[in-house]
């Protein structure tokens, strides 16, 4: 893989924050999405929210403002932060897929943010 590419990957992913577990957020559990909204600053009640709504990590990175918005997420400004950490965390995960395919590695995972 080029040096230059994996770099640049490894930078963007530099401060993506991510839960502590090993596998793709895609396959957390219920818990493990509350806890990572848990981790972000002013969340909690945002994991009780997953928790009355069973989002596991499949729907959580399927969540939209709209959806957001049904559950209650409020104010506007919110779901904005909520979504723009979703982006981050999808970022990573497509870099962290991208780089195991062609360098056959994983970059490592980045502390709570």
């Amino acid at each position: 893989m080029d040096t230059r590419l994996q770099d640049g990957a490894e930078a963007l992913l530099e401060g993506c924050p991510t839960a502590e577990v090993s596998r793709p957020a895609g396959q957390w559990t219920v818990a493990e999405v509350g806890a990572w909204l848990t981790a972000r600053s002013g969340a909690g009640d945002l994991a009780e929210l997953v928790r009355e709504h069973a989002i596991s990590g499949r729907a959580l990175l399927r969540l939209t403002e709209g959806t957001l918005r049904r559950m209650g997420v409020a104010p506007r400004s919110r779901r904005r932060e909520l979504l723009r950490e979703l982006l981050r965390l999808r970022l990573q995960q497509e870099l962290e897929e991208l780089l195991s395919i062609v360098g056959g590695e994983h970059p490592p995972r980045w502390g709570h943010g």
